[in-house]
């Protein structure tokens, strides 16, 4: 990989050309660059290098132009790289342009990344800052993206990171915005429906009137309740509570408890019955689920499928693709 550093956009665009026809002229066949282009932000320097190292496996695999803008104090200037591989006859180009943006403001940095990316390509941003709405950089780089992607969990962050990115929604109806903090809980999902596999307690299903679900960062616990209440047509009402199809108020409680990112258990009350799923205290990458009360049956223990979070990463833009 060659690097060196630059200093205005004209010189990076010119850098990249050349890079281009030197892999091409080397190459064994046609050159292929970008399929995208992959705009990541980063401002925390204690998740700094988890993100750029998920960031550069993704572009490993998927040819990018990677833009990386880094307001942390680690960067300063502008950084070109570029790679080139051989695969089945084909050049593979990667780019990759590095800025250190803490100095700028909001609309240099947005007009630079609408230069830097490949025209008629879609964009996918990668969002890891604190703020979402609140960031004029966020909401400006967010309009020029198909792919917004972000992750609403940890302790830093509540309920109103969820109701600012439900703002996001309604005012981006162009953009798909991918949470990770939602994408973790696909094995939760299934989790729950495991219970109710059996026809004998199928029934229980419509009549589940409690929940309460523990875990580490608010976002997981908000959205395994949303979804639990949209599959079963439930209406919130107010911040604990949901009402069902036939006007019963379900209670919703959530406990702030176990490692950020994970839920740690979820327990639903329908009439004489309890159905509860909980992390193992010997494996953290087991669940057992028992149902207590009137349809009690005995313990049993499944593995938790967890997603790697580069795996999410990548199944994030590709389902948009």
């Amino acid at each position: 990989m060659q690097s060196e550093i630059v200093t205005d956009t004209a010189a990076i665009l010119r850098r990249l050309r050349d890079s281009r026809r030197e892999a091409a002229v080397e190459g064994t066949g046609a050159a292929q660059i970008a399929t995208m282009n992959f705009v990541v932000f980063v401002d925390d320097p204690t998740h700094r290098t988890w993100v750029l190292e998920r960031a550069e496996t993704v572009v490993e695999k998927h040819p990018a132009r990677l833009i990386v803008l880094d307001s942390t104090d680690a960067a300063s200037g502008v950084e070109v790289a570029t790679s080139a591989r051989t695969t089945d006859g084909a050049t593979i180009i990667n780019e990759r342009v590095d800025v250190g943006v803490k100095p700028l403001g909001h609309a240099t940095i947005i007009s630079l990344v609408q230069e830097l990316t490949v025209p008629d390509m879609p964009t996918v941003l990668w969002w890891s800052g604190a703020r979402f709405l609140q960031s004029r950089t966020f909401s400006g780089l967010a309009k020029g993206a198909a792919t917004v992607l972000v992750d609403s969990s940890g302790k830093a962050r509540g309920e109103e990171t969820i109701r600012e990115l439900g703002l996001f929604l309604c005012r981006f109806t162009d953009v798909t915005l991918k949470d990770l903090a939602f994408m973790r809980l696909a094995p939760w999902q299934d989790m729950i429906a495991q219970f109710f596999d059996d026809p004998t307690l199928n029934e229980d299903l419509f009549s589940i009137d409690g929940l309460e679900i523990e875990s580490g960062s608010d976002a997981e616990a908000l959205y395994l309740a949303g979804w639990l209440g949209s599959r079963l047509s439930w209406e919130p009402v107010g911040r604990h509570a949901f009402r069902d199809t036939r006007g019963r108020t379900l209670p919703f409680t959530k406990i702030d408890k176990g490692d950020q990112r994970r839920v740690l258990s979820v327990v639903l009350s329908a009439g004489a019955s309890r159905y509860r799923a909980r992390l193992s205290d010997d494996d953290p990458n087991v669940v057992c689920l028992v149902v207590e009360g009137d349809k009690a049956k005995p313990q049993w223990c499944v593995p938790l499928q967890n997603i790697e979070n580069t795996t999410m990463i990548e199944r994030a833009i590709l389902e948009n693709a």
